[in-house]
């Protein structure tokens, strides 16, 4: 009895609907509970113009201004994307990932306070740095001691593919 070679697409044809009914369907994707984090107002204006898409359970906020620390961590009053204030402790409870988005116009203490509270909770932090390399080394210096990991982008247009894949 002489064997046919098995084709890639064969598996495909030969599957029955008797036998599809024990393929493994893969998981839907559990939302997230992100936060992204505009650190100055050019990463702002990009944070405003990427909130009104949708998505899997991602809030987007601007860093407004840092208040005195009354324990170990300093906090940081926040603006949502309609404006309204909140604290930076307030919107990291619960959150599972936190994205600072900065030009390099962003402040050094800004990614501090963000890094030091994502740090104390362990939730994971991601910078995104948009801006010609030799403009941003300030920022990206700035970020690389609190981010866990970090991205210098050229073009503000990669911002919502990577948001996109983190599954914002």
């Amino acid at each position: 009895m002489q064997r046919q070679p098995t084709l890639l697409s064969s598996c495909a044809r030969a599957a029955t609907a008797a036998e599809a009914r024990f393929r493994i369907s893969p998981p839907e994707f559990a939302l997230r509970s992100s936060r992204v984090i505009a650190l100055d107002e050019r990463a702002a204006e990009l944070a405003r113009s990427l909130a009104g898409r949708p998505w899997r359970g991602g809030r987007f906020l601007e860093f407004g201004e840092l208040r005195p620390a009354a324990g170990e961590l300093a906090d940081a009053v926040l603006l949502g994307a309609d404006g309204t204030p909140t604290l930076l402790s307030a919107e990291l409870d619960g959150a599972d990932l936190a994205v600072m988005l900065a030009t390099p116009g962003a402040r050094a203490e800004a990614a501090s306070a963000v890094g030091d509270a994502c740090a104390a909770r362990w939730i994971t932090s991601v910078g995104l740095v948009v801006g010609a390399p030799g403009e941003a080394q300030d920022v990206v210096a700035a970020l690389r001691p609190n981010a866990m990991v970090l991205v210098s982008l050229r073009s503000s247009q990669d911002v919502a593919e990577i948001l996109s894949a983190l599954r914002i």
